[in-house]
């Protein structure tokens, strides 16, 4: 198979808890977890996404555009929250989602390569119901997008096993949310920033 390379903004995203949903009721959290994405699907087509591929509850979107995940991450958090309206605390599906723009390889309709994997750390420290960017991101995006950025101080991430640092950029709604230590990271973010999407 032929591969090739290119620039590639990318969202990835899985649910919270979804191994402890599962195990309390299976049938129940697969049936919301189809209405949740069949309501999102749509609204991540009209965003310009395509879903490169979805694993359980996990799923990875690609964008032609650096702010269109962005939007995209905002409106997904914005739908869940609503969707969540009325569901008990313990059975309610919060997403965490990572941005990055990066270098993908390309093999078929699939992406590879370290632009995902930073995207899919970003995503794996992020806070249920909210968002983390990496700094190439917001670069791009400051000013395009309707939301705020507060500076929350220093965290420690994984970036694809590498040792250099770059800044980190968290998004949600509740600023104290961020709060921990990531211990065992294998590289240091120096700074970290909440996106407050809810109160856009």
């Amino acid at each position: 198979m032929s591969q090739t390379r290119r620039l590639a903004a990318i969202l990835a995203a899985d649910v919270a808890g979804y191994s402890r949903l599962m195990g309390e009721d299976e049938s129940g959290t697969v049936r919301a977890l189809r209405e949740h994405r069949a309501a999102a699907d749509p609204m991540i087509l009209r965003q310009g996404g395509r879903i490169v591929k979805t694993t359980g509850d996990g799923a990875l979107i690609e964008f032609g555009s650096v702010a269109g995940p962005v939007q995209c991450a905002i409106a997904l958090q914005k739908l869940m929250a609503e969707r969540n309206a009325g569901v008990p605390d313990d059975r309610r599906m919060e997403l965490r989602i990572g941005v990055h723009i990066g270098d993908v390889l390309v093999e078929g309709d699939d992406i590879l390569g370290d632009g995902v994997n930073i995207a899919a750390r970003l995503e794996g420290i992020a806070e249920p119901g909210c968002i983390c960017i990496s700094e190439d991101v917001l670069r791009q995006v400051s000013g395009k997008v309707d939301a705020e950025f507060d500076d929350i101080g220093a965290r420690h991430a994984i970036e694809a096993g590498r040792d250099d640092p770059d800044t980190l950029w968290m998004g949600g709604h509740v600023i104290l949310l961020f709060g921990g230590d990531h211990a065992g990271a294998a590289s240091a973010f120096d700074r970290a920033l909440v996106l407050d999407h809810m109160s856009a």
